[in-house]
């Protein structure tokens, strides 16, 4: 019965048109409609809470916090987002689960619904931006207006909620005219290699010509390059000795080269060890490439791509290892960043190629 009471009043206080507040403490009440979980977490400066959500996605519950602050609200099935909490807030907010956060709408236009509403909407209108790259690649009279248009969007909102928290929004503001002015000193340097980036992207759609290595080492001896397997599909790992990712993937690689050994398929290892992690020495950097090949009895084609290292990942746009690419009988691209084999559905993938 206490506790009914306890929620009775809480409810008359969301209810009231002047709710009388403790300032010791918030409420955060609200209803998402199809939520899926049967909680909503808020974590952040010392806070993690736990909220209860009912069937119908009501909630109510009162939380305590160290100084107004944004903090995290989660879902573990929709997804997460921001909310601006202060003791003394009476906040209450509606949404839907299946487009969680950008659905928020906080009811009233005090100093909590203001400032939280401000922050969905700015969340959205960075959506719609991007990011910075979608900036950068722009040419430089578009590139400007477009920097103005979403600054004066985020200024817009800012100015159209009157009871927004002044420190938050100082905060936000600082952040965002930060942004904008990292992006516009940055942009004579960084536009140039945006737009090689998407000519190299370009490149490596389906079906364009796969780039070319010629001549590099074979552990079995000789030397390989792309066009010596034209008529089949290559399937290509391209790791290193020192990354661990690369290592684990192994096991897996070698059952997949097992599985296909009778199939018009190729499967080639291409090591990009190289000297700057082997002392500034070329020699050792062949050597722990050799060393692994024969420790770990690996199979497939092994090839050292040595100095050519540089030209080949900046061709294929390589950031990081382990990486697979595909490459089909005409040496056209199939997949530049293909599935790893540690991924079942490689295998529906290599089923489904023409002439496997």
């Amino acid at each position: 019965m206490r506790k009914l009471g306890i929620l009775i009043v809480m409810i008359a206080a969301l209810s009231s048109c002047e709710p009388e507040h403790p300032k010791e403490y918030l409420t955060f009440a609200g209803q998402i409609e199809n939520l899926k979980d049967s909680e909503l977490n808020i974590s952040g400066a010392g806070v993690r809470k736990r909220i209860i959500v009912q069937e119908d996605g009501s909630f109510i519950d009162t939380l305590r916090v160290e100084k107004g602050a944004l903090y995290t609200i989660s879902s573990s099935s929709s997804g997460r987002g921001i909310v601006y909490l202060k003791n003394g807030y009476n906040l209450y907010v509606t949404g839907d689960g299946t487009n969680f956060f950008k659905s928020f709408k906080y009811k009233g236009n005090d100093e909590g619904a203001d400032s939280n509403n401000s922050i969905v909407n700015k969340y959205i209108l960075g959506q719609r931006a991007g990011n910075s790259k979608g900036f950068m690649i722009l040419e430089k009279e578009e590139f400007l207006n477009k920097v103005a248009y979403y600054k004066n969007g985020m200024d817009s909102i800012s100015s159209s909620y009157r009871n927004i928290n002044k420190e938050m929004l100082a905060a936000s503001d600082e952040q965002n005219n930060s942004f904008f002015k990292n992006m516009t000193d940055n942009y004579d340097r960084v536009h140039g290699a945006m737009v090689q980036q998407k000519i190299a992207e370009e490149k490596l759609q389906k079906g364009k010509t796969a780039p070319e290595f010629s001549n590099y080492e074979n552990y079995k001896g000789g030397t390989k390059s792309l066009k010596d397997y034209r008529g089949k599909y290559v399937y290509i790992d391209v790791w290193a000795t020192w990354c661990r990712p690369c290592l684990a993937q192994i096991p897996y690689l070698k059952k997949l080269e097992k599985e296909y050994r009778n199939k018009n398929i190729e499967f080639l290892s291409i090591s990009t060890d190289e000297d700057r992690r082997s002392g500034g020495s070329w020699d050792k950097a062949h050597d722990k490439w050799a060393k692994m090949v024969k420790d770990k009895n690996l199979s497939g084609v092994q090839l050292w791509a040595g100095k050519d290292n540089i030209r080949f990942s900046q061709e294929y746009i390589i950031s990081g290892i382990p990486r697979f690419i595909l490459i089909d009988p005409q040496g056209n691209l199939v997949e530049s960043n293909a599935m790893r084999p540690t991924n079942p559905s490689i295998r529906q993938v290599f089923d489904a190629l023409p002439g496997i």
